[in-house]
């Protein structure tokens, strides 16, 4: 069986680029297998279930009513720079981010949110490759190294990753009663 992780990075505007990323697990073996912009919820829709994926991260606060959230300020307390979903720009983001979620899990996908850079930060590890390499994910993309230059496309590695981890257990997660963000466990100091 083939276990399909992915990573989202989801912009506010279908007009932008949303970064997805998937990481397939074969026999054992992870592989970065798929790094590409995407754009209308319709198109994001339909490369999930294209590539049956298993559980998705995304890169967007997963909030009905765009509020500040209680998991936020735990988030800000611990360092870790994320914008609440009550902020201006955020808004339209966050009900984008609540609806494709919703969509997801009506088809039965695992949905969890994450924040790349707070998941980068906190494992100790200053590079993408870096972290592919410690968790043994091989990278079968094309002009993966130009790719990773484009932040919405590094931030859906980081989020497939995030992904893949809860799946095999090693992620860490900030949780208050109003929502839970998935994060990679510390490997360096």
């Amino acid at each position: 069986m083939t276990a399909v992780a992915a990573g989202l990075d989801l912009a506010a505007s279908p007009k932008r680029c949303t970064g997805y990323s998937v990481i397939e697990v074969k026999n054992g073996c992870a592989f970065l297998t798929k790094m590409k912009c995407l754009g209308a919820d319709e198109s994001i829709i339909n490369e999930v279930l294209k590539d049956r994926v298993y559980v998705i991260a995304i890169d967007a606060p997963l909030v009905k009513e765009p509020r500040m959230r209680e998991v936020d300020r735990l988030m800000i307390r611990q360092g870790l720079k994320v914008f609440p979903p009550n902020f201006s720009w955020m808004r339209k983001l966050s009900a984008r981010g609540w609806l494709i979620a919703e969509k997801l899990r009506s088809l039965g996908i695992e949905v969890i949110e994450t924040h790349p850079r707070s998941a980068l930060t906190v494992t100790g590890i200053s590079s993408l490759e870096e972290l592919l390499d410690i968790l043994g994910i091989k990278v079968s993309v094309s002009d993966f190294s130009r790719k990773i230059l484009h932040k919405d496309l590094c931030d859906s590695v980081v989020a497939a990753v995030v992904a893949y981890c809860y799946i095999r257990g090693c992620y860490d997660v900030v949780e208050a009663d109003d929502g839970s963000i998935y994060l990679l466990k510390k490997f360096r100091d």
